[in-house]
């Protein structure tokens, strides 16, 4: 008989089951005596714990949508640093930004009685299958992209808002007037928040907000190189452009040559992520830097502290979540210049 069997007979989830016999898990006595009788009723054997997880150690999984963007790639190195040195096990799976996987992936980990939690970097804002997880008592901690908001999960994110208020306006002390956003996928809290300190910043400034200058577009260097179409219609080109993902800069820095343009000549380009290969392109990169030690730090404190909540307290729905929000800082390098002619005005200012 398995696990399974038990945890149908009691009434409860597998991995509620799973940790309750690994003594890893404190539940209520009614649940407990449910737990027990079901062992004995069906005859499963509990193993011992010599055959189970290692005595201490933790096992969290961490879903990511790709690694070919160096930001997640930079977040998970980082996370399973910090985890390392807490005896903690990061399992790392990519869910390659499709909905359907990140949901396969959610519910793969909640049935897996060696998952203690979940780190959750994910492309879509609803997710079925990671809610019941939730509701079953798995600690979820959230990553940069919020989720659906009625979930009972702690978040982490960067101040999207202000950081893209902070990196248009700075665009515009450099007396640009006409400012593109090259924005993320529609539908992400990133997106929206970036888009609205972008707009913001605009009318602020008494600047008008063209929407012909807005284009979203997936996280990726191909949808930077394919904006410049878009860029350089005559008459209705932007001098400057803030960017909503670095490795989308990349490709705009990499095709600019192809059509014509200079950055910072031409087209003045600040990114959002800061990520390392910024610092090796020509021009250099100008970017808001995203606090990655801050986020995956924040991230192993909450996710160990909820680990070791769930195993003292049977209370678990009864704990209140936080939102964590962390700062961008704009790093200035060589891709943003001032618009010729307004070099003397800064220097008054």
């Amino acid at each position: 008989m398995t696990l399974k069997d038990v945890a149908q007979q009691a009434g409860v989830s597998t991995s509620t089951a799973s940790r309750y016999l690994r003594g890893q898990l404190n539940v209520q006595p009614e649940t407990a005596a449910r737990i027990d009788d079901a062992v004995a009723a069906i005859g499963y054997k509990v193993a011992s714990p010599s055959h189970g997880a290692t005595p201490g150690m933790s096992t969290v999984a961490m879903v990511l949508p790709d690694l070919t963007n160096p930001f997640f790639a930079a977040l998970a190195e980082e996370c399973t640093d910090l985890a390392a040195a807490r005896g903690i096990v990061i399992l790392i799976a990519i869910s390659g930004t499709h909905g359907e996987r990140e949901s396969s992936l959610s519910q793969l980990f909640a049935s897996n009685d060696t998952i203690d939690a979940i780190i959750y970097v994910g492309m879509n804002r609803s997710n079925d299958r990671l809610a019941k997880a939730v509701a079953d008592g798995l600690p979820v901690v959230v990553i940069d992209e919020e989720i659906d908001l009625e979930l009972a999960v702690d978040t982490i994110t960067v101040d999207n808002y202000g950081g893209a208020y902070q990196a248009t306006s700075y665009l515009i002390q450099l007396g640009h007037t006409r400012i593109a956003h090259v924005a993320g996928p529609q539908g992400l809290s990133t997106t929206q928040e970036r888009l609205r300190g972008y707009l913001d910043a605009l009318t602020d400034a008494g600047l008008h907000a063209d929407p012909d200058l807005v284009r979203h577009g997936p996280y990726t260097e191909q949808f930077g190189a394919s904006t410049f179409p878009y860029l350089t219609r005559p008459g209705n080109a932007p001098s400057a452009a803030f960017v909503g993902s670095d490795i989308v800069a990349v490709g705009m820095l990499g095709a600019a040559e192809l059509h014509g343009i200079s950055i910072p000549e031409d087209l003045s380009v600040v990114g959002c992520d800061g990520i390392r290969v910024g610092q090796w392109l020509r021009p250099k990169l100008t970017t808001l830097e995203q606090p990655i030690h801050g986020l995956a730090q924040a991230a192993l404190d909450t996710v160990s502290r909820r680990i070791t909540e769930r195993r003292s307290s049977p209370a678990v729905s009864t704990i209140d979540h936080a939102k964590t929000v962390l700062p961008l800082h704009l790093v200035i390098r060589g891709s943003a210049a001032t618009v010729p002619g307004t070099g003397d005005v800064l220097d008054q200012r």
